[in-house]
C-alpha cells in the first residue's frame, strides 16, 4: 500500500502543478515543434517537466516517506485528477463554461493535496523544536499562490453577467480579494496557525516570491514616471520600457514558482498539534 499511495500522490501532485501553472505552459508552448504536436501528445509532453520538477521537491522534502498512511486521503486524488480531465473536455461542448470548470477541478483537486501535505509524519528529530507559523507571511503567500494559480473572477464574474465590474476592479485584484477569502477560510477552519513548524526554509522562499511579485506590480506604472522625469532618453532606461511587458510576465513567473515552492515547504513541515505530540 505505501507504493500505492506514493504513485498517488505524485500523480495528483503533477496534474496539479501542470493545471496550476498556466503562465509557464503558455510560456512552453511557445516552442513551436511542441505546438504543432497532436493534442493528446502536446498535454502528456507538457507534463514531464513537471514531473521532474515535483519528484525533486517531494525528495527534497523527504515526502516520500512521511505520506500519512489514512487510505482515505488519496481516492479523492483520484477522483479530481480525473475530473480535471473531463473539465478540459467541456470546451468541446461549452467553451463558456470550461474555463470556470478547469479551474474549480483544479481548486477541488488541491484540497486534498493540501490535506495529505498538513498531515505528514514529522521528519525524524525531536519534536518540540519548532519554530511559530509565520501567519500573516503564509497568508500572503497563499493568496498571491491562489490568486496566480486559479483565477476565479473573470470566469465567474463573467458567468454571472457581471463583467462591467472588471472595468473598475482589474481582474488581476479581483482574483486576489476572492483567493484572500479562501485562503483566510482555510487557515481558520484547518488550525495550522496554532501548529509549529521544523526547520525549513519557508519563509525564505515565501518572502522572495512575495517580493518578485510586488516587482512585477511596479514594473507597468515606473513607466509613466520615468517619462515624466526625463529618463526614458537614457539608453538603459528605453531598453527597459521597450522590454516592460517581458520583464512584468518574467517577474510574475518568477514569483509564482517562488511562492509554489514556498507555500510547498510551509505545509511540508508542520509539526501535529500539541494533543497527537502529547499522545505520541
Amino acid at each position: 500500500m505505501t507504493a500505492v499511495r506514493r504513485i498517488l500522490f505524485f500523480v495528483a501532485f503533477v496534474v496539479l502543478m501542470k493545471a496550476m501553472f498556466d503562465d509557464v505552459n503558455a510560456l512552453i508552448l511557445m516552442w513551436a515543434p511542441l505546438a504543432d504536436l497532436p493534442a493528446i501528445v502536446r498535454e502528456a509532453a507538457l507534463h514531464v517537466p513537471y514531473a521532474l520538477i515535483a519528484a525533486l521537491l517531494l525528495t527534497r522534502a523527504e515526502v516520500w516517506g512521511r505520506l500519512p498512511a489514512m487510505i482515505s486521503l488519496y481516492p479523492p486524488l483520484v477522483i479530481a485528477a480525473a475530473a480535471l480531465v473531463m473539465a478540459h473536455a467541456i470546451a468541446a461542448t461549452n467553451p463558456q463554461l470550461s474555463v470556470l470548470a478547469v479551474r474549480l477541478v483544479t481548486l477541488v483537486l488541491a484540497v486534498p493535496i493540501v490535506m495529505v501535505l498538513t498531515r505528514l509524519v514529522p521528519k525524524p528529530g525531536f519534536v518540540y523544536e519548532g519554530s511559530s507559523f509565520p501567519a500573516v507571511r503564509a497568508f500572503v503567500a497563499l493568496t498571491l499562490l491562489l490568486a496566480l494559480s486559479i483565477g476565479l473572477a473573470g470566469p465567474l464574474l463573467g458567468l454571472a453577467g457581471a463583467s462591467s465590474l472588471l472595468e473598475r476592479i482589474p481582474v488581476a485584484y479581483a482574483d486576489i480579494i476572492i483567493a484572500a477569502v479562501i485562503v483566510a477560510a482555510f487557515i481558520v477552519a484547518s488550525g495550522v496557525r496554532f501548529r509549529s513548524l521544523q526547520p525549513n526554509s519557508a519563509s525564505t522562499w515565501m518572502t522572495l516570491g512575495i517580493l518578485a511579485w510586488v516587482l512585477a506590480q511596479l514594473v507597468e506604472p515606473a513607466e509613466p514616471l520615468l517619462r515624466t522625469y526625463g529618463l526614458h532618453k537614457q539608453p538603459a532606461v528605453a531598453t527597459f520600457i521597450a522590454q516592460a511587458p517581458a520583464i512584468r510576465g518574467g517577474l510574475q513567473i518568477a514569483a509564482h514558482a517562488l511562492l509554489f515552492v514556498g507555500c510547498f515547504t510551509l505545509l511540508g513541515h508542520l509539526l501535529p498539534e500539541r494533543e497527537r505530540i502529547a499522545r505520541m
